[in-house]
């Protein structure tokens, strides 16, 4: 289920999709602006065949740039 990202206890404004995966033995975590599109990267995750996922999780995006902390 896709959760509202946090530091240092206060909301960053983004969403998180985790997801484990124990047949394939990897686990899954990307974020998100918006909470459906976290939803619906969980539920293709869990959608795709382990043999099948190497490849299509390959063409991911980028990850998200965050601001240097001082």
């Amino acid at each position: 289920m896709a959760y509202a990202e946090t530091r240092d206890g206060k909301p960053t404004g983004l969403w998180v999709g985790e997801v484990d995966r124990p047949d394939a033995g990897l686990a899954f975590r990307q974020t998100f602006s918006t909470r459906k599109k976290a939803e619906n990267y969980e539920a293709f995750v869990r959608s795709l065949k382990p043999a099948k996922m190497k490849r299509a999780l390959a063409v991911r995006l980028p990850a998200r740039k965050t601001k240097k902390e001082s």
